[in-house]
């Protein structure tokens, strides 16, 4: 799944229930070297300035002071972005935003008919560093000042309290406190039996027909980046990439050795050595809510960020991950085909690996449980709250 953001409901003007607003124009702004004629053109015909190989389809966004935007890198969406838009406005998104990689299956159309702005992304998705480019570029263009959730098509957030109050709420919270991000763990969802026959059609709601996760068992490892930890572990680690758990002895083996040749130098900062690491399994940890501003960036993904003010007592969330349906098998054949991830696809080619052995595979097993809601996972020590956030839920 590629990366991106959510969108929310065609509304042409602000109304009792938060939604996106009527599409129109931002100002004029300095054009970036190396363009094209054409892309000079299409940037008169916007006035948004972005880099060559991103076109805005139709109005361009404009956003007003206090909006919250919701962006999705998307490539063939059509069966998630229903209700991934649905599951943003109903968060308060004001306006969204779909970068979409060439896709032919109607996700553009989707999105304009659900009031998103669309930009089109015509050039090969490896080398925008996953779409980290053109997110980047997208938010620098008219996001500045902004709160902005940058997800998947597959991924929906919530955090304590989000059944009952929006990201309106929850961003003047973390302005208050001074903090500029929201930490959350990925939990993937799945349907109770055959992901082969799982039936889910677009426009229904993930959460209920996807409506199994199994709460997973997650440790920590430091890294250089923002937020400074990484988060490992869960149903993902267990059935595709189970040499990962440290508690194995020969992975935990092959992790103090390595550790030990960190201590000289030399090795420290060479790239060869750094290529022995022991492998990991794929990180749970996302950073997807953002007070964007100058200097903001993402590295990998919301995995990895440029450095932000984070409360050291604030609430955390989750998001919601609905990879796993019927098309599961499908999409990770188109992953590995285009070799579109990072690191070779080699998560989807483990994927494929587990399907062709297991035709009739499913996730859900003993230890998995239905969704019930964000203060379930609060219960499960899934995400965070706080006294200061409990207070202003009830203060709203």
């Amino acid at each position: 799944m590629q990366q991106g953001a959510d969108t929310t409901h065609g509304m042409h003007a602000r109304s009792p229930v938060p939604g996106i607003l009527e599409p129109d124009t931002i100002g004029p702004a300095d054009p970036r070297a190396g363009t094209t004629q054409v892309d000079r053109q299409a940037r008169r015909a916007t006035g948004l300035a972005l880099p060559q190989g991103l076109q805005v389809i139709g109005a361009a966004p404009s956003p007003r002071p206090g909006d919250i935007i919701a962006l999705i890198v998307a490539r063939e969406e059509a069966l998630r972005l229903p209700d991934a838009l649905a599951a943003a406005r109903a968060l308060g998104v004001h306006r969204a935003i779909v970068i979409d990689n060439g896709s032919d299956d109607g996700t553009r159309e989707i999105a304009a008919a659900a009031g998103a702005h669309v930009i089109l992304a015509e050039e090969d998705y490896a080398a925008s560093n996953f779409g980290v480019t053109w997110t980047n570029a997208v938010l620098d263009a008219c996001a500045r000042g902004h709160w902005v959730l940058v997800i998947d098509a597959d991924e929906q957030l919530v955090f304590p309290g989000s059944d009952r109050v929006g990201l309106p709420a929850l961003t003047a919270h973390l302005d208050a406190l001074g903090s500029e991000a929201l930490r959350t763990v990925m939990l993937d969802c799945f349907p109770a039996g055959p992901l082969a026959e799982c039936g889910y059609r677009g426009g229904m709601k993930l959460s209920e027909v996807a409506a199994m996760f199994e709460p997973p068992r997650l440790r920590s490892e430091a890294i250089g980046d923002f937020p400074y930890r990484l988060e490992y572990g869960g149903i993902r680690e267990r059935l595709f990439f189970p040499e990962t758990d440290p508690a194995r002895p020969t992975r935990w083996i092959w992790q103090r050795l390595f550790n030990l040749g960190l201590r000289m130098p030399r090795l420290r900062h060479s790239d060869g050595y750094r290529r022995l690491a022991p492998p990991r399994s794929p990180t749970v940890t996302k950073v997807p809510l953002l007070r964007w501003r100058e200097g903001a960036a993402l590295l990998g993904s919301t995995h990895r960020v440029a450095p932000m003010a984070m409360a050291e007592e604030q609430p955390t969330g989750v998001l919601l991950h609905f990879k796993f349906l019927q098309d599961f098998h499908a999409r990770a054949l188109d992953a590995v085909r285009r070799d579109a991830h990072f690191d070779g696809s080699r998560e989807y080619r483990r994927y494929l690996a587990r399907i062709r052995a297991e035709p009739g595979f499913s996730l859900a097993g003993p230890e998995s449980r239905r969704y019930e809601g964000p203060e379930q996972l609060a219960r499960l020590g899934l995400m965070r709250d706080t006294p200061a956030w409990r207070a202003a839920r009830r203060e709203g």
